[in-house]
């Protein structure tokens, strides 16, 4: 009978009735996972503009949908854009603030063990149990609309954006798969980390070293309130993620002002330790970062800041150094 609920359960929620309910929640909820916009006592933050519909209409959003029955991490380009540790889960994740421009680019999904499982082992069972409970992955564009019923005008084709999962032939520690996506209808191109060097040929002490002094330079300066001097350090990447989510610069100025009201709140006097830092390379090489490698907060940012009440929230922030330059700079958050 527990067999039977469970896939009864599953049925429900993995159909693709509930990905179009999910999808619309995602598109009118602020863009959670893009913007970092989290309401929970702990959460991971990346600030960035909110979104207002009108500036939205018929602009191409690329997007990957997951229904997922394990613990994963997604990465685009070799960039950690979600990650999910508990159970069962649907998340939209907003592609555009890590496409640089049209193009073939790389998609990795790596499908985890639940934590509960005594012997922490992936079965291909936990990946697709059945055809009524198993693993989605969609990937496709949507034009947003506001006017339209579920909040985007494109038909979504689920044949066509569903992608093939292959699943492990015995119990694994973990699993990998990779697909190469397409991506034609940008109207913008970027230069993001196109011309960056590439950190994975430093010495990794060295690097660890250079990283970690300015993860604590900002770590001091946002727990001083110096809010205005964070923001100023951020503005080449702001810019950039404008251009991608299609932001007007009435809407950038409006939420650039709750984005500082936001961190003056939470981040003065509440900033924590960078303790047990963990440094990562993303984006084959021009990207880099410091992460909680383990844990309850496993792929953290490092920097967090708790406030007197418990509110825990990780300000997400990944450097590049550009070439010709001995100084790096936030590109993405």
């Amino acid at each position: 009978m527990v067999i039977l609920a469970r896939k009864e359960m599953l049925r429900y929620m993995f159909n693709r009735k509930y990905f179009i309910v999910v999808l619309l929640l995602a598109l009118t909820s602020c863009d959670l996972k893009s913007n970092g916009q989290a309401t929970t006592v702990s959460e991971k933050v990346k600030i960035s503009p909110q979104k207002k519909a009108e500036n939205l209409k018929g602009k191409p959003s690329y997007i990957v949908h997951v229904n997922a029955l394990t613990p994963y991490e997604i990465y685009v380009d070799d960039i950690l854009v979600d990650f999910h540790y508990g159970g069962i889960i649907s998340s939209t994740i907003q592609l555009n603030p890590y496409l640089l421009g049209n193009g073939k680019h790389k998609l990795k999904v790596i499908f985890l063990p639940n934590s509960n499982l005594s012997n922490h082992l992936l079965s291909p069972k936990d990946i697709i149990f059945s055809e009524d409970a198993r693993w989605h992955i969609f990937f496709t564009k949507i034009a947003r609309d506001k006017d339209a019923p579920l909040g985007y005008s494109s038909n979504i084709d689920y044949a066509k954006s569903e992608l093939k999962i292959e699943v492990p032939k015995g119990n694994v520690s973990s699993w990998e798969q990779n697909w190469t996506i397409d991506v034609d209808d940008l109207p913008y191109n970027l230069k993001g980390w196109t011309e960056s060097q590439d950190l994975s040929k430093m010495d990794t002490t060295i690097l660890k070293k250079d990283i970690l002094d300015y993860f604590t330079k900002i770590n001091t300066m946002l727990n001083d309130g110096k809010i205005d001097e964070y923001l100023e350090l951020c503005k080449k990447e702001d810019e950039e993620r404008d251009v991608a989510t299609y932001t007007s610069l009435a809407d950038s100025k409006i939420d650039y002002q709750r984005n500082r009201e936001k961190m003056i709140k939470l981040c003065t006097g509440n900033m924590q330790n960078l303790d047990s830092a963990k440094l990562v390379v993303y984006g084959d090489g021009k990207l880099v970062s410091l992460i909680i490698p383990s844990g309850k907060y496993k792929n953290w940012n490092v920097l967090i800041s708790k406030t007197p009440k418990g509110r825990r929230t990780s300000w997400g922030m990944m450097l590049h150094k550009p070439k010709g330059s001995s100084n790096f700079e936030i590109i993405r958050k």
